[in-house]
């Protein structure tokens, strides 16, 4: 669900599409890199399932957009960094709890599962694959095919597959499974087409990245890898193994999936915050082939 919002690149896009882990110049401002270590030492705040892959994209902050991408395979009883890369989130950054929903720009906080995956050309995965063509629709309208692929007319609120893929976004894609099963019953109007795909850009509730990433997670994925994504303080434990101690009443309750921001960033993000529900309440979301898409 990605469309970009921004009619030039971000600064960012110069170091996004890196194979192998960032320099610290190239990782965004005070997001942690040691995602995989975390998770082998039981900091990860969102179920994983002992998934076989776990893909994180965190940001460092509520309203950020630039996002940290760490691939992590399971050896034994470790999980170790396959790859890194950087991307982006949705225009309004990630969900707070209670606030993902359709047309608000976020992208959805949590963990979820790879299930199916869509582009021009099936680049090896074990996913469920579906290979786009003129006809290749993701449901948008109220209805059985709200949040699922299908070929066919388009009903004014679909997105249109075939267009996106003429753009670049989705050359390639990996269906993220919010609000649809297996992860969770589908709700009419909680947001949909919600996938990790190409295009390096901030989207309307998607992870965007290169290409070269996307393809790469293909490749190794099988049903029920897990991505987890959020900002870090809903992500990872405070004042464990890894990490420094932080007052509780700085991060709030680490037992709690979705603990409160510190209060030095939260003060930084309500200008974030601010900036972003002003330019958020001019957008106008079209209903046909030039409408705002959801990813």
């Amino acid at each position: 669900m990605m469309k970009q919002l921004l009619a030039a690149p971000l600064a960012l896009s110069a170091v996004l599409g890196l194979p192998a882990v960032p320099s610290l110049a190239a990782t965004p401002e005070g997001i942690v890199t040691n995602a995989c270590e975390r998770l082998t030492a039981g900091e990860v705040l969102y179920p994983t399932y002992g998934a076989k892959r776990v893909t994180f994209a965190t940001a460092e902050a509520y309203g950020a957009t630039e996002v940290l991408i760490t691939g992590c395979v399971k050896k034994g009883e470790e999980y170790v960094q396959e790859w890194q890369s950087t991307g982006f989130a949705g225009r309004s950054g990630f969900a707070p709890p209670g606030k993902m929903w359709q047309d608000t720009l976020y992208s959805p906080s949590g963990s979820f599962s790879f299930t199916e995956a869509l582009g021009r050309k099936n680049p090896g995965t074990k996913l469920r694959y579906h290979t786009i063509n003129r006809l290749s629709r993701w449901g948008g309208e109220p209805g059985p095919t709200y949040n699922q692929y299908f070929e066919g007319k388009d009903g004014g609120a679909d997105e249109d597959l075939w267009f996106y893929l003429r753009q670049g976004d989705y050359e390639q894609a990996a269906v993220i499974n919010w609000n649809r099963e297996p992860d969770m019953p589908t709700v009419q109007g909680a947001s949909f087409a919600i996938f990790l795909h190409a295009g390096n850009s901030v989207t309307a509730g998607c992870i965007s990245t290169d290409l070269e990433t996307v393809t790469r997670l293909l490749v190794s994925a099988t049903p029920g890898d897990r991505i987890v994504m959020g900002v870090e303080p809903a992500v990872y434990a405070a004042g464990t193994k890894t990490t420094p101690d932080i007052k509780a009443d700085d991060m709030g309750n680490a037992s709690n999936p979705q603990p409160a921001m510190p209060h030095v960033m939260a003060r930084a993000v309500a200008g974030v915050a601010g900036a972003a529900a002003i330019l958020t309440g001019v957008i106008v979301i079209a209903r046909k082939r030039q409408r705002l898409h959801q990813g």
